[in-house]
């Protein structure tokens, strides 16, 4: 069994024209289940050393706030801060964790949004990201000795949750190369701050997402560069069946969408 965690970086929902935060990227850290303790243990030692009680008991690590010294952050170096977030990342490389992810420039993800369903319709990015990615994970446990089983589990977004479940139930259920054959039960929705997992997915997103946005002209800064460097080793890049999934996300939506 494989546990796979889905979180998101530079969600906007339906505005694509957000200038500071032009690339939408999902990504799902893929756990096998014998990694998972070791994985969740190793993220309470590197937080009670780097950041000692007494904390909140909302304490969260995010990879925005940490970055930037907000919120309970704040009072810590910037140095210290990006130690802590570089040993976590390390921590995914030492147990073997595999990192998927898709990437969305929403300008263009906008205008084929205009060309494939008319003007005025609004889709947020993560309708189309899902399923790219969903079907890179199963490949991915379909390549694995005995082909193990996965579940999937999501940062409780509420204005995505509905999406997840459908998307899940009806790609469980087709046949062809969008088959979610490996994935069983439904999609499990947590709070972010319960699950530290979570939140080594989030700080995975966020590098991603950094990665993308120097891939189409962006500066990376300083600050994000070892983050950048330390996802590299863990990221599966499988196939994605784009053309497959484009067209199986149009079908979808216009069924739903008969008036538009």
């Amino acid at each position: 069994m494989h546990l796979i965690y889905f979180d998101e970086s530079g969600q906007s929902g339906t505005n694509l024209t957000d200038a500071s935060q032009p690339v939408f990227v999902l990504a799902a850290l893929i756990v096998p289940e014998a990694a998972w303790l070791p994985v969740e243990e190793g993220l309470k030692a590197e937080v009670e050393k780097s950041f000692p009680a007494p904390r909140s008991d909302r304490f969260e690590i995010h990879a925005t706030a940490l970055r930037n010294g907000e919120g309970y952050f704040r009072q810590f170096p910037v140095s210290h801060r990006l130690a802590f977030r570089d040993a976590c990342l390390r921590l995914a490389q030492k147990h073997g964790l595999r990192l998927v992810y898709r990437a969305i420039a929403k300008r263009r993800f906008h205008r084929w949004i205009q060309d494939s369903f008319g003007p005025g319709v609004l889709v947020n990015p993560h309708v189309v990201a899902f399923p790219l990615v969903a079907r890179v994970v199963d490949e991915y446990l379909r390549s694995q000795p005995g082909s193990p089983l996965g579940i999937f589990i999501s940062d409780e977004n509420r204005e995505i949750i509905g999406d997840i479940e459908k998307a899940i139930r009806l790609l469980r259920g087709i046949e062809g190369s969008l088959r979610l054959g490996r994935i069983i039960e439904k999609g499990f929705f947590i709070e972010s701050e319960t699950s530290l997992v979570l939140q080594l997915c989030d700080l995975c997103a966020y590098s991603a997402r950094k990665k993308e946005e120097a891939k189409a002209g962006l500066p990376l800064k300083p600050l994000d560069q070892g983050g950048v460097a330390l996802i590299e080793p863990i990221i599966y890049r499988g196939n994605e069946a784009m053309q497959d999934t484009l067209d199986w996300v149009i079908a979808t939506q216009k069924k739903e969408r008969p008036g538009d």
